[in-house]
């Protein structure tokens, strides 16, 4: 197995080829597997993603190409899921105001803010992160309202979860948090008719993919105060260029891809890549993780 670089951020497919020259596996981050790449790379045999997203690997390449790729399901949904709660929280209760407040000898707000609990939430999702998101909520008794084309009936039963369509669901939250996957599909989910049918005092949280909402048509909404705030892990464009304009909406609450970036995240999520690692060296294919087990080629 060739050397360990650091391509987490490469986006050029020709420095990434470069970089994984000889590998028979690679533990990725948010570099670009496209076919150039598979092509550029005849040794590789596996791509171990470190986390749960795969929208950076072309899985249908990787497969044409025997290229086998493994996630990290649900490992890391306790730390994204109280990253959603902290976000929430801090846009209803206007965190950064109140810091502001105090910070410049103001005190307080003139105006309460609004509450948790009680609120209704709309849960984009129902996957092990919006499962997780949805088990906290149901501490702050919220009434959760849900859109997931494959619903697991009986936790949704257990939590009293509404399962509706999302154009039934906009209208009557007073928070929506996005947990579902990046695909052709979910791009842009939430976008400028979506945010037009919030109420105006609503709060959007995002802490899955920052291309499920149209981030232009986020800041238009926060700055003609048609929805209330915004907390967002994830972004368009990550990291964040100087002068972009989500940097100076009212009301958002950002923070840097970090939702998984804590003690407990970063060591499940290594114990369950090493666990993968392990499994196809010894030639054996951990099925709940490989998203294309079709292109798997036992080692030796």
């Amino acid at each position: 197995m060739s050397a360990r670089y650091e391509l987490a951020h490469v986006r050029d497919a020709g420095e990434l080829v470069r970089g994984l020259d000889g590998a028979w596996a690679t533990i990725a981050g948010s570099e670009p597997y496209t076919t150039g790449v598979f092509s550029g790379l005849p040794e590789l045999a596996a791509v171990l993603r470190w986390g749960t997203g795969s929208d950076a690997i072309d899985i249908a390449a990787a497969t044409e190409a025997h290229v086998a790729v493994l996630t990290t399901p649900a490992v890391n949904a306790e730390a994204v899921a109280d990253l959603a709660l902290v976000l929430m929280l801090a846009c209803l209760r206007r965190l950064p105001d109140l810091d502001g407040a105090v910070r410049s000898g103001r005190w307080r707000l003139e105006e309460p803010t609004r509450d948790l609990a009680g609120a209704t939430v709309g849960v984009v999702g129902l996957g092990a992160v919006g499962r997780a998101v949805t088990r906290r909520l149901r501490g702050f008794g919220c009434r959760v309202l849900a859109v997931e084309p494959s619903p697991n009936r009986e936790f949704c039963a257990a939590s009293e979860v509404e399962l509706m369509d999302i154009e039934a669901m906009l209208p009557r939250v007073d928070v929506l948090t996005l947990h579902a996957p990046l695909t052709s599909g979910s791009r842009r989910l939430i976008g400028a008719a979506e945010l037009g049918r919030l109420p105006r005092h609503a709060v959007v949280v995002n802490t899955a993919r920052g291309e499920l909402i149209d981030q232009s048509a986020l800041v238009e909404a926060l700055r003609e105060r048609r929805i209330a705030g915004a907390g967002l892990d994830v972004f368009e464009r990550e990291p964040v260029p100087p002068g972009d304009p989500i940097l100076e909406a009212p009301g958002v609450v950002l923070t840097g891809h970090i939702a998984s970036f804590t003690e407990l995240g970063l060591a499940r999520t290594a114990q369950a890549v090493l666990a993968n690692l392990r499994e196809v060296l010894e030639g054996r294919l951990p099925a709940a993780s490989c998203l294309n087990p079709e292109a798997w080629s036992s080692p030796g």
